[in-house]
């Protein structure tokens, strides 16, 4: 098992600072969000890519790639919307080759407006998926789809949506978001767990905290039992901490980073038993 971090809990630093932070906290390895904002504003520069591929090789057990889903939606009503939503999850998958990612993360659709996905919403995100998991199959990448929050419009944010889904596309891997599950229910975390364990390549770790999501788990133990199922399942992949910054009460400066980051790294080393 690998312990990771998403880089967009160090959104406001440079790349190469990203690396450093995680290194400082004891994390060898890094998710790297297409969308951390040093790197995406100038992203087809080539100095800029090879200054990333050199950031990411300071990381001793490599990376995980998480594809670009802000402002983007493969299920949208507008056509120009979904077709962009495409073009970005395939120029991920071509970042992803160059920097020898693991594993691609990508989120599911969502109905535009605040109502249940219809059929056309459906038929839009499997023609996603169709393309997107073709693509990654040439290049021999791990493509996975993690679970959504749950919500009237959203899809696959239960066990029986993510199975259905995931039997339409033999290979296609699970990345499970503990807290988006734990969210609408311990109950819900669990099944999927235990449905689809066999899929899951990937694992966002995180805790609710005041109505907020993806707060540092070990400030929260409520998920604790979550997490000894997940143990106990045999799971061996990558370990992601998915931490949101806006969940605290006050802006964190680099040291009060670190300092999460390696009590969080502590609490989940001692529940799973990484060495």
């Amino acid at each position: 098992m690998r312990l990771s971090c998403a880089s967009l809990f160090l959104w406001e630093y440079s790349i190469s600072d990203i690396m450093e932070i995680l290194l400082e906290a004891g994390i060898k390895s890094v998710e790297f969000w297409a969308e951390t904002p040093d790197f995406w504003k100038d992203r087809h520069d080539l100095i800029v890519q090879a200054a990333l591929e050199e950031a990411i090789a300071m990381m001793p057990e490599g990376c995980t790639l998480h594809a670009p889903i802000l402002d983007l939606n493969p299920s949208s009503y507008n056509d120009y919307v979904h077709e962009a939503t495409i073009k970005e999850t395939l120029w991920s998958l071509e970042l992803a080759n160059k920097l020898g990612a693991r594993v691609v993360t990508i989120h599911p659709g969502k109905r535009t407006v605040h109502r249940t996905p219809t059929n056309e919403d459906w038929g839009k995100f499997l023609k996603y998926l169709k393309v997107c998991k073709k693509k990654a199959d040439e290049l021999e990448l791990s493509l996975s789809l993690e679970n959504r929050m749950p919500g009237v419009s959203s899809m696959c944010s239960t066990p029986g949506e993510m199975k259905e889904v995931l039997s339409k596309f033999p290979g296609l891997f699970f990345t499970f978001d503990v807290t988006h599950a734990f969210i609408q229910s311990p109950q819900t975390a669990m099944s999927f767990i235990g449905e689809l364990g066999d899929k899951i390549i990937n694992v966002h770790i995180g805790a609710p905290h005041d109505g907020k999501q993806h707060y540092p788990s070990h400030r929260n133990k409520n998920m604790e039992a979550v997490f000894r199922a997940l143990q106990s399942s045999g799971y061996d992949g990558d370990l992601t901490i998915e931490i949101d910054d806006k969940a605290y009460s006050k802006p964190m400066t680099r040291e009060d980073k670190v300092r999460e980051l390696t009590e969080e790294r502590k609490y989940l080393e001692s529940i799973f038993d990484i060495r």
